[in-house]
C-alpha cells in the first residue's frame, strides 16, 4: 500500500524525519504493509514536487530550508513551484506561530480540502483552530493526528487515546519542555543562576537563541491545551492558560524547594473544577514522592490522574528533533496499518 506524502516546512525536523524514512522505511513497508513515498516539500519560498517521489538520499546532501529545496531542483531540473497539495498525507512541520496559526492553517485547510489526512509537529495551527481543522476534517472524511505536537518522542496522546480508552480522566501533569526542564535542573545541581544556566543550555544547543517559548512558558501551555482539549472536550484557547515561566526562578528558590525535601520544576497541569477545565502552567515544588520530581535533563514526563485506572505516568522521550520526526513517522504509521486506530 503506497501512501504519498506532502511535507510542509524543511528545517531540522524535517531533515531528521527523511533520514528515518530512508532508514527504517523497508522495514514499515515488511512489518506493516505500506510504502512510505514523499512526492512533495514546501518550503518558505516554493515546492518541489516529483509524483515519482522524491530523491531522500540525494536531498539531504543539500543541507536544510528553502535553499535546499532550491538546489535540488536546479540539479534535478525540477520546477521550483507554488505549493500544490496532493497526495495520500500532509506532515506539517513548519515553525509554530501561536499568534496567527500560520502558514501552517492554510496548509492544513487546503491539504483536507484535497483529501488528505494530516500529521501536525507544528502546534500553532491546532492552539489557534483546532476546532475549525477538526470540523473541516470530519467534513471531508479525514483524520488528524498531533503526537509530535504535544510533547514529541513522550506519548501522551497515544496514553490517553488508546492506553486510557474508556477511562474517565480527571486530571493530567507534565513536565512537557525539555529545554526549561534542563535549565532548572542546571540550576539545581550546579548552583547556578537563571541567566547562567540558560547560557550553558544555549551554548549545548539545549536552548535557542531566542528562548522565549520555552522558558517563558508558552511552548508547555500549547502542549497541555492540547491535551486538555482533547481529553476534556473543551474548546479553550491560549489566553485561558494561566502561565508562568522559569525566566524568574532564583537560585534562593531552588534552595528552598530542597530544604524542604521538594523539586522546582515547569508543569502544566489541567483539571476539572465543577464544570470549568483549568489550565496553568508555572514552576512547582514536586514532592520527592510525585512521579515527576526526579524528571531530570531534558526529558519529560506526564500523570494521567484516572478513576478507573489510577494513576499512569510515562517519563522520558528524545527532547530532540529527532524525536520529534519519530513521533510524526509513528502517527502516519498509525494512521495506515491494518488495524485502523
Amino acid at each position: 500500500m503506497q501512501k504519498n506524502i506532502i511535507l510542509t516546512g524543511y528545517g531540522t525536523v524535517v531533515k531528521e524525519l527523511i533520514k528515518l524514512i530512508i532508514h527504517n522505511g523497508a522495514l514499515i513497508k515488511e512489518k506493516y504493509g505500506i510504502d512510505l513515498l514523499v512526492t512533495g516539500i514546501v518550503g518558505s519560498k516554493g515546492m518541489i514536487y516529483e509524483e515519482k517521489g522524491i530523491e531522500l538520499s540525494n536531498l539531504i546532501d543539500f543541507g536544510t530550508g528553502s535553499e535546499a529545496l532550491s538546489r535540488y531542483s536546479e540539479c534535478f531540473h525540477l520546477p521550483f513551484t507554488e505549493p500544490i497539495f496532493q497526495g495520500d498525507v500532509l506532515i506539517e512541520c513548519t515553525p509554530t506561530n501561536i499568534e496567527t496559526g500560520e502558514p501552517a492553517f492554510g496548509y492544513i485547510q487546503k491539504a483536507i480540502t484535497n483529501g488528505m489526512d494530516i500529521v501536525s509537529v507544528s502546534k500553532g495551527a491546532l492552539v489557534k483552530s483546532f476546532d475549525k481543522i477538526k470540523t473541516q476534517a470530519d467534513k471531508h472524511g479525514r483524520r488528524l493526528k498531533y503526537c509530535g505536537a504535544t510533547a514529541a518522542a513522550l506519548p501522551t496522546l497515544d496514553i490517553g487515546e488508546y492506553s486510557l480508552a474508556g477511562c474517565t480522566i480527571t486530571r493530567i501533569e507534565g513536565i512537557l519542555n525539555g529545554t526549561s526542564n534542563s535549565i532548572l535542573a542546571s540550576m539545581s545541581e550546579n548552583n547556578l543562576s537563571f541567566k547562567k544556566a540558560l547560557k550553558i543550555a544555549q551554548e549545548k544547543g539545549i536552548a535557542e537563541v531566542n528562548p522565549a517559548l520555552d522558558v517563558q512558558g508558552f511552548d508547555t501551555a500549547c502542549k497541555i491545551l492540547l491535551l486538555a482539549n482533547r481529553f476534556f472536550g473543551s474548546s479553550l484557547s491560549i489566553e485561558d492558560v494561566k502561565i508562568k515561566g522559569i525566566e524568574l526562578v532564583t537560585k534562593e528558590d531552588i534552595t528552598a524547594a530542597k530544604q524542604n525535601g521538594r523539586m522546582l520544576k515547569l508543569l502544566g497541569s489541567a483539571y476539572k473544577e465543577a464544570e470549568n477545565v483549568i489550565i496553568e502552567v508555572k514552576p512547582s515544588e514536586l514532592e520527592s514522592k510525585h512521579p515527576l520530581a526526579h524528571v531530570n535533563g531534558t526529558n519529560k514526563g506526564v500523570v494521567f490522574e484516572t478513576i478507573e485506572m489510577g494513576t499512569v505516568c510515562a517519563t522520558g522521550g528524545a527532547s530532540h528533533p529527532r524525536g520529534a520526526a519519530a513521533a510524526a513517522l509513528k502517527d502516519v504509521v498509525n494512521l495506515y496499518r491494518g488495524t485502523i486506530l
